[in-house]
């Protein structure tokens, strides 16, 4: 499994790339945000683990055992339990949830409506969606550049930065706001489910 084999390069890579971008420094931001009860989708290695402050608890899922053993080795100041699961059948009852995070999950999984079904699904009624994904880049130069190499990445890893993650999520029905960040070709998102 592809994931698997990512154990091993993914926070080298996200360490090389994360500080000079900014990224780090978001990401912070966005895990400070996260309240209440927390289902954390493509946990993998565990990187946001030790960013997590006051929140009751955190559920960990990610369908690579390798990506969980790095991550359970992780120091981290709240109750976590990290458990192998699929994001596109999440096993936990409807409105278990007052947050989801998903950083860089959402831009490589497949079938990602059907994971923001479940996560609209799991969701509380005040529930949010935080999440910070790859993105196609507002300047046409730097996108078409991104996308020649979406072509690539998207065999090796899964990243994919043609596709628009807080358009697909408004049309699920989320009220969305986004900033951009690495000139738009990441964005930071929260998201709420409109509900009836």
């Amino acid at each position: 499994m592809r994931y698997d084999m990512a154990s091993y390069i993914y926070e080298p890579i996200n360490s090389l790339l994360e500080i000079p971008t900014g990224i780090r420094k978001a990401r912070k931001r966005l895990i400070s945000m996260a309240r209440g009860r927390v289902l954390e989708l493509g946990v993998g290695t565990g990187l946001n683990l030790p960013l997590y402050r006051g929140v009751e608890e955190v559920v960990g899922v990610d369908i690579s055992e390798k990506m969980l053993e790095k991550a359970k080795r992780k120091k981290v100041k709240v109750r976590a339990k990290l458990i192998r699961a699929d994001a596109r059948k999440i096993p936990f009852p409807d409105e278990s949830f007052d947050t989801a995070v998903s950083t860089f999950f959402l831009c490589v999984v497949p079938d990602k409506e059907q994971v923001i079904e479940e996560i609209e699904r799991v969701l509380k009624s005040d529930g949010v969606l935080l999440a910070m994904e790859c993105s196609p880049p507002d300047n046409p130069v730097f996108r078409a550049f991104l996308s020649g190499i979406s072509a690539i990445t998207r065999g090796l890893t899964g990243t994919d930065f043609r596709t628009d993650i807080p358009e697909l999520l408004r049309r699920y029905g989320f009220v969305v706001e986004n900033e951009n960040l690495v000139n738009g070709a990441v964005r930071l998102i929260r998201a709420s489910p409109e509900r009836e």
